[in-house]
């Protein structure tokens, strides 16, 4: 089951720091339900954090051995300058835990330790997205944050998947291992394999 709790920050001027938190119980909200309108959580520094189990993230599915586990995620709103020191709104999303991942050379599962922790940066619209993204002339962007548009209801599972699918390998393999062994006790061939030889 997943667990979920949301706090916001307003801080006055001088002594008066105000603080609300909103906890919920597990049985009445999941990951799955939970939308933020991203400039408001960005703008009131708003944070929110909880678990979720690996077997509701379904876009994972297809490269993991199995869905057992279950991951730490947060996510933390904040306005601060970018490398062009422009103020910016950002979400920072931290994911850890272990995932088991599908070796793709001898086809047994592979435990992959996760730790996502990366800073989106907040645009208006998919052109100014995609603007940032082939401005190749300002170094500054070349190197600089990943964008994604601000939205009134942001998924929060949407952000949190997004981010684990981009911290897994391209392959996941072990650093030793062998191919699968077919019933006659010969090893399998590699489908990589196969293929070099066509090219030939």
């Amino acid at each position: 089951m997943e667990q979920w709790a949301v706090s916001s920050a307003l801080t006055a001027k001088g002594k008066n720091n105000i603080i609300a938190r909103l906890c919920c119980a597990q049985d009445k909200m999941q990951l799955s339900g939970f939308f933020i309108d991203s400039q408001e959580f960005a703008r009131t520094a708003r944070h929110a954090e909880g678990q979720i189990e690996v077997r509701a993230l379904a876009r994972l599915a297809d490269v993991l051995a199995d869905d057992e586990g279950v991951l730490d995620w947060s996510l933390d709103g904040e306005l601060a300058k970018d490398a062009l020191g422009q103020e910016q709104a950002w979400i920072r999303v931290i994911v850890s835990g272990e995932l088991h991942l599908s070796c793709q050379r001898c086809l047994l599962p592979l435990d992959f330790a996760l730790a996502v922790d990366n800073r989106l940066m907040l645009v208006s619209s998919e052109a100014e997205a995609e603007e940032g993204m082939l401005d190749e002339d300002d170094e500054a962007l070349l190197d600089g944050p990943d964008l994604i548009v601000a939205q009134l209801e942001q998924s929060a599972l949407e952000l949190v998947e997004e981010e684990i699918l981009l911290a897994l390998p391209l392959i996941a393999r072990h650093e030793a291992c062998a191919l699968p062994q077919h019933d006659d006790g010969k090893a399998a061939v590699s489908p990589f394999a196969a293929l070099a030889k066509l090219k030939h």
